[in-house]
């Protein structure tokens, strides 16, 4: 995913390019079904999305688009990494794995108009409007969103020191957002660690609070869910898949994959 201009951008886009290929923003994406349907997985678990859903693709969700229909169409809302933070701080770590295992939401009729007039005022803001003040309502209106959709969708959650949790979370959609960018060239958990500025212990304990796995598991589960993009998505050898990880060599590269998944390349593939 390309560096943003800015911190948004917001357009209506039939993700016709996308298909057959992985969604990882560096930040945060929303997507609006206005029209049509699709199919799409997430973290490989094949969906439909029809008209009227909402789809939150956060930093640690691999979003692949299947097929679209002729008059699908979505209005795309993307964020740069310090939007997203800011918007999603005060969120719950429980809403976290909920959009983790299923961010795909149903509207109601109503719902949906209120989403209309949440969609007027964006483009009110960003073509009426100059000046800071835009990046602030903008900011606003993503966090007021997001807030509703966990009041919504989330059982009660019980007190408690959510600023701490929030940190937590923070950190680790980092983390992820360094594996988007490196899990091709770097394997190491200590590389990543580097790069947040803490100690690969104490990344450890940040991912297991988080998903209750070590750093090294969610490094090998990136590389092989990239792997398995390649496979079913591009017609690359072995060799060439092998290569663009950085393996050793084809047969390495063999062994890992069927460590972590039960088959070959070539089984997968098939």
């Amino acid at each position: 995913m390309q560096k943003l201009d800015r911190d948004y951008t917001i357009e209506p886009t039939d993700l016709r390019k996308s298909v057959g290929s992985a969604i990882r923003p560096l930040g945060g994406m929303i997507l609006f079904c206005e029209e049509g349907c699709a199919i799409v997985s997430v973290n490989f678990k094949r969906r439909p999305l029809r008209c009227g859903n909402i789809v939150l693709v956060f930093p640690d969700t691999l979003f692949v688009v299947h097929a679209v229909s002729k008059k699908f169409r979505v209005r795309n809302l993307e964020m740069s990494p310090g939007l997203f933070d800011e918007t999603t701080f005060s969120l719950s770590s429980a809403f976290f794995d909920r959009v983790y295992d299923d961010p795909i939401f149903q509207t109601s009729a109503e719902q949906r108009i209120l989403l209309y007039s949440w969609h007027c005022h964006n483009d009110y803001y960003m073509h009426v409007l100059v000046g800071k003040p835009v990046r602030m309502m903008i900011r606003n209106q993503i966090q007021n969103l997001f807030m509703a959709i966990e009041a919504l969708t989330m059982p009660e959650i019980p007190a408690k020191n959510i600023k701490s949790i929030s940190i937590v979370r923070q950190q680790f959609n980092r983390f992820c957002r360094l594996l988007v960018e490196h899990c091709y060239s770097q394997h190491d958990v200590k590389f990543y660690a580097d790069k947040l500025c803490i100690t690969p212990y104490y990344l450890s304990k940040i991912t297991f609070k988080t998903l209750g796995i070590s750093p090294k598991e969610l490094i090998d589960r990136q590389i092989v869910m990239e792997m398995k993009r390649l496979l079913v998505s591009t017609d690359l050898s072995a060799k060439e898949i092998a290569d663009r990880f950085h393996f050793d060599s084809t047969s390495y590269m063999g062994r890992y994959f069927r460590r972590h998944t039960g088959m070959t390349p070539t089984e997968f593939r098939e």
